[in-house]
């Protein structure tokens, strides 16, 4: 064989073998391999600015931290916990094409590196394709927050209607009042109460608050049940409660309106000043029309009394007739009646504010011929002594000055002035503390209104057969005496009618509730004491 042949034929198998070489390198750094893929894929970032994950188990893990772990993460700390990316091109330190230099130069031409780096482009491209896998992020719509929007559906509060286990409370304040203490449902807008089966007041109150009310114009040593319902807006009960309790025993004196500094409260001192024609307006006055004197609890011709609460309902309080020039506002409670006769009285105290509403012709609802507001601890009259100024009763008095109470006739003995009419009332004259009069007679023997009589404390009233009630009446006018205050159709003094009762609290005391006779008081033994014109 030609030696040059054989050189030749050498040649061509080095050449093959570069060739084979060359073709392994470029196998072993191919970025189409699954590894390098694989690598590509987990460096991807996505749109919002975290890794985007394989399709199928980074999946999974995307939706679990989605729903509850990303929200207690910091920024950036996913980021910090994936792998940084690693370029998968370092499996190059393949050791095989180490023999590389001792090949002909021919190698240097074939340079097929150009074409292997076109390929990691579609490689990439493929990882991100992926990215619609942020369509996991529509798994925050299963999050609809509104799936707490349940738990709201308690709040109807229907669970705290069914708290029929004693949250309604009454207790006794003293002998005459009670409480009546309830933390009210979320859902209530109105409160009723009634004692005894009676309604006693009705008025919103808002719910998820304390109610404090505070029933007066009770027996001592009584018991009484109560029952409250609450409304919704709608008017529907959302809980009926009822509790009872007893009054105890009276302690001490039954408690007195007005000041202790008040005209009505303060009693006559030992030998005090007598009118100089006190004989005559007796006689004028009083004894001419002694055989119809008369003691009247009724609820005609007595005195209608109600108390209300700081939570009772606020009324502005109509006027047709006088001193109509002034708005007023005044809570009234549902039991409210004024008395039945032609004048129409009701007075209201409301405690808690220390005043006093009293109306002449009064109808529900509310209206009045003539209404006023005063202090219920303050004088006792609408105006300063030495002023003049209109009231409810003619004299300017607060209108419950001087009536008399069953709790006093029970107790045995009354602890301030009385007030009283008589037909024979001087006209054009006002006595002090009276601040107005309607008097009718031009004769100086006549009463004014104001006028202050006493019965003769030597009177010995104990050893007459009179029946209690007079007697503690008789005590009383010699004691405190009695201011004329009105015009009317006979000798009277007025009690608290029963009408806001609810009971008879006249029988109670051993008094009938009609008309008691005084006619057989001593009316020579009054006297006027000294008259001051105001």
């Amino acid at each position: 064989m030609d030696r040059r042949a054989g050189r030749g034929l050498v040649s061509v198998v080095l050449i093959l073998l570069a060739v084979g070489t060359v073709l392994l390198l470029v196998s072993g750094n191919n970025p189409l391999a699954t590894g390098g893929t694989v690598a590509l894929t987990t460096s991807t970032t996505s749109p919002n600015g975290s890794f985007a994950t394989p399709p199928a188990s980074a999946t999974a893990s995307k939706s679990t931290s989605t729903s509850g772990a990303v929200k207690n993460t910091p920024p950036g700390q996913a980021k910090k916990a994936t792998p940084t990316p690693t370029p998968t091109p370092t499996p190059t330190p393949t050791t095989s094409p180490i023999i590389l230099p001792t090949l002909p130069p021919i190698f240097p031409t074939p340079t097929p590196t150009p074409a292997p780096t076109a390929a990691p482009t579609p490689t990439p491209t493929a990882g991100p394709t992926p990215t619609p896998t942020p369509a996991p992020t529509a798994a925050p719509t299963p999050t609809p927050t509104p799936a707490p929007a349940p738990t709201p559906t308690p709040t109807p509060a229907p669970t705290p209607t069914p708290v029929p286990a004693g949250n309604l409370t009454t207790q006794p304040v003293n002998s005459s009042s009670a409480q009546i203490l309830w933390t009210l449902p979320g859902n209530a807008a109105r409160v009723q109460i009634f004692r005894n089966g009676r309604l006693i007041d009705d008025f919103p109150f808002p719910g998820g608050a304390g109610m404090v009310y505070t029933d007066y114009l009770l027996w001592q040593s009584t018991s009484y049940a109560y029952e409250v319902k609450l409304f919704d807006a709608g008017n529907a009960v959302v809980a009926d409660q009822t509790s009872s309790m007893t009054t105890p025993a009276q302690a001490g004196s039954f408690t007195r309106l007005y000041a202790s500094t008040s005209f009505w409260n303060t009693p006559i001192p030992a030998g005090p000043a007598i009118a100089p024609n006190s004989a005559a307006m007796i006689t004028a006055s009083l004894t001419n029309y002694a055989g119809s004197a008369n003691f009247a609890p009724t609820n005609d011709w007595g005195k209608a009394i109600a108390y209300a609460n700081a939570v009772s309902r606020l009324y502005t309080v109509g006027c047709t007739l006088y001193d109509c020039g002034t708005v007023i506002n005044f809570r009234i409670p549902s039991y409210a009646q004024p008395t039945t006769g032609s004048d129409h009285h009701l007075i209201v105290i409301n405690p808690s504010a220390n005043s006093e509403l009293d109306m002449w012709l009064a109808a529900p609802a509310w209206s009045a011929g003539s209404r006023y507001v005063s202090s219920s601890t303050g004088w006792g009259a609408l105006c300063p002594q030495g002023q003049h100024c209109g009231a409810a009763v003619a004299a300017g008095y607060n209108a419950f000055g001087g009536v008399v109470r069953p709790e006093e006739i029970a107790q045995g003995h009354i602890d301030h002035a009385l007030f009283f009419t008589t037909p024979y009332t001087r006209s054009g004259f006002i006595a002090c503390p009276a601040t107005h009069t309607d008097g009718v007679a031009a004769d100086q023997n006549a009463l004014p209104e104001g006028a202050r009589i006493q019965l003769d404390p030597a009177f010995n009233v104990d050893a007459q057969p009179w029946p209690r009630y007079e007697k503690v009446i008789a005590h009383a006018l010699q004691t405190y005496g009695a201011y004329l205050g009105d015009t009317g159709g006979s000798i009277s003094f007025p009690g608290e009618a029963n009408v806001n009762r609810g009971y008879d609290a006249w029988s109670l005391a051993g008094v009938s509730a009609s008309s008691q006779s005084l006619a057989s008081l001593p009316w020579s033994s009054f006297r006027v004491l000294q008259i001051q014109s105001c």
